[in-house]
C-alpha cells in the first residue's frame, strides 16, 4: 500500500505465546483474510496481507523488548505488533470496526491487546492507551 493512499495507521501490541505462523493462521481465520505473505529480516519476522482497503501487518521481533525499543508506549514484554493501515478508499472503516477487530483478537488469543497509537501522516500521530481484554466465551 502506497503511503500517500493511507488515511491512518492503527497500532496494537500484545504478548502471545505462539509462533508468528501459528498466530497469523488464527488471525487470518478470525478476520476471514486471504493467506499472509511472510518476511524474515535480521531483527524481526513479519507477515502481511492487503484486503478490502486494509493492509494488515503482524510483526514478531526475535528478541522480547524490541517493540518497546521501537516505541516506548509498548510494554517491554509484548512480542507481537499488529498494524492496520487503512486506505483512503476504505471510507467505511470506523472506531466500531476497529473495536470489533481488537475484541475478536483479544478474546481468541485470550490476551490483553494494547491499542497505543494512531498515525495520520508524517510527524502527526496520536498516542492511545486503551486495553482490549478477552471476553468470556
Amino acid at each position: 500500500m502506497d503511503i500517500d493512499n493511507i488515511s491512518k495507521i492503527e497500532h496494537f501490541s500484545a504478548f502471545v505465546d505462539l509462533s508468528l505462523k501459528e498466530f497469523c493462521e488464527q488471525f487470518s481465520l478470525l478476520l476471514s483474510l486471504p493467506p499472509m505473505t511472510f518476511i524474515t529480516e535480521d531483527e524481526t519476522e513479519s507477515a502481511e496481507v492487503n484486503f478490502n482497503g486494509i493492509a494488515y501487518n503482524i510483526s514478531k521481533p526475535n528478541k522480547i523488548g524490541t517493540l518497546n525499543e521501537w516505541d516506548e508506549n509498548v510494554p517491554k514484554e509484548h512480542n507481537f505488533g499488529i498494524v492496520l493501515s487503512i486506505d483512503k478508499i476504505n471510507t467505511d472503516f470506523n472506531n466500531t470496526k476497529l473495536e470489533v477487530i481488537a475484541n475478536v483478537i483479544a478474546t481468541n488469543f485470550n490476551t490483553d491487546i494494547l491499542y497505543y497509537r494512531t498515525w495520520f501522516s508524517t510527524g502527526f500521530s496520536t498516542e492511545k492507551v486503551h486495553i482490549f481484554t478477552p471476553k468470556k466465551k
